[in-house]
């Protein structure tokens, strides 16, 4: 397994911890359930932390991939900016959550608010995700940018 292979691996992670998280809470609002919000905060404290570890392996990949033919800084560079700026909104996210975990223990209002709060991060924070992911796929799926028509088949 190379540098690669283990970011590669690393940044479905969050990206499906985010999704679950979201969907935790929409369940948990609907619940009107105490424990599952606090669990959903949680949630998204973990997301945060795979997000980092998703983000570090980011540089060995890239030198992994600069050894391929056709591969170029010019490629990889929007992935890694847009990268920079989903990792920042899942740990932002993930620290609001630890946040609001900390100050909801005396009040069911606070967990609810920050619960409603991450929910909307969630939301806004998948954006960053599809273009994130979208221009990681560039790098080395060509069938992303150049797509080929398809040919009409004649069956008569």
């Amino acid at each position: 397994m190379n540098g690669a292979h283990l970011h590669l691996i690393l940044c479905h992670i969050p990206a499906i911890a985010a999704g679950f998280t979201t969907l935790l809470i929409l369940f948990a609002l609907i619940q009107k359930s105490k424990d599952i919000k606090r669990t959903a905060l949680w949630f998204a404290v973990i997301t945060g932390i795979a997000a980092l570890a998703a983000y570090l392996t980011g540089d060995s990949a890239e030198e992994v991939v600069k050894q391929i033919p056709g591969i170029t800084e010019s490629i990889i560079e929007p992935h890694e900016e847009l990268a920079l700026y989903y990792f920042l909104s899942l740990l932002f996210i993930g620290a609001l959550a630890l946040t609001g975990l900390f100050l909801s223990r005396a009040s069911t209002s606070v967990l609810n608010k920050f619960v409603i709060l991450i929910f909307i991060l969630n939301l806004l924070s998948f954006y960053l995700a599809i273009r994130t992911a979208y221009t990681g796929g560039k790098i080395r799926h060509s069938e992303i940018e150049n797509s080929i028509p398809s040919k009409s088949i004649n069956n008569n």
